[in-house]
């Protein structure tokens, strides 16, 4: 299922703690604004307009002074609220992180037009906007990585570089790739974590991929890959989940081939989910679900 990381939503009780606003409170259905004051193990703390703090559980992909737009949902059997995120407006961030709200896509774009020291890799972005080249596994692949490898050069691309080295301090990574073969669509979003906390503890390395990648007949697909010793998990997260169900046996058979158990589920992506960049702006979440 789901995670609230990835839903935009928090839960909130019939009854806070004391000195906190409680969710009857708050009617269901009511559009509210808050602050997200602080993180708590397992929950937030959201400051209203009025001066009141409210207790929620879950999570969010935001850090705190993120101004959120809630709507407020019941949960079953009168168990409290659901407080769906219709936006969110992250505060003011560092110079150095610059490309997480400019978008590195744009940038490199430009700079593969002007040629110069990137002109390889501008004639295989050049290249690759042929019929049919897309579609070979080898030209994407190659694509990516050479792509990757620009936006962290600290020689080609300075001010993106400064942004990869801090996150890969914190063992995340976030890119944006533009698409050779989808002019003026959004470009591939890529977040890669490790959990390091496992790798210390139990000496079982673990890997978590997620994409945003814009289709025109489906839409944005989401996917989720987390890899350890055990095995591989797979999310696919689209509009309409049906759509892929006739090619999941498909996928299991080629992922099988990397000699690992796999366990793929099909997912919808609910309306208004949070854009996949504000994962970069957060602490790693380990949200696969």
């Amino acid at each position: 299922m789901l995670t609230p990381a990835i839903l935009g939503s928090l839960r909130v009780p019939l009854q806070g703690p004391t000195g906190t606003a409680p969710a009857l409170s708050i009617p269901p259905g009511q559009v509210l604004e808050a602050t997200l004051e602080a993180t708590l193990p397992g929950g937030l703390v959201l400051r209203l307009p009025d001066g009141r703090t409210l207790q929620a559980a879950g999570s969010l992909p935001f850090p705190p002074g993120t101004l959120l737009t809630l709507k407020a949902l019941p949960l079953p059997q009168g168990a409290g609220l659901r407080l769906q995120v219709l936006q969110a407006a992250p505060p003011p961030t560092p110079a150095l992180l610059a490309p997480l709200l400019s978008g590195e896509a744009a940038a490199l774009l430009a700079r593969l037009q002007v040629g110069g020291t990137l002109a390889p890799l501008a004639a295989l972005f050049q290249a690759l906007t042929q019929p049919g080249l897309a579609d070979q596994p080898e030209a994407w692949s190659k694509w990516l990585k050479e792509a990757m490898t620009t936006l962290a050069d600290p020689a080609a691309s300075p001010a993106e570089a400064t942004f990869h080295r801090l996150q890969a301090k914190e063992g995340t990574a976030w890119f944006e790739v533009p698409l050779p073969w989808a002019p003026g669509a959004d470009p591939l979003r890529i977040w890669i974590e490790s959990d390091r906390e496992a790798e210390a503890t139990t000496k079982d390395a673990v890997h978590r991929v997620f994409l945003s990648v814009p289709f025109s007949t489906l839409g944005e697909v989401r996917a989720g890959f987390e890899l350890r010793r055990s095995g591989l998990r797979v999310r696919l997260w689209l509009d309409d989940p049906e759509r892929l169900a006739p090619l999941r046996s498909a996928l299991e058979t080629e992922l099988g081939a990397l000699g690992r158990p796999v366990d793929i589920q099909l997912l919808p992506l609910p309306p208004g989910t949070p854009d996949l960049r504000a994962l970069a702006g957060a602490p790693p979440l380990q949200a696969l679900g």
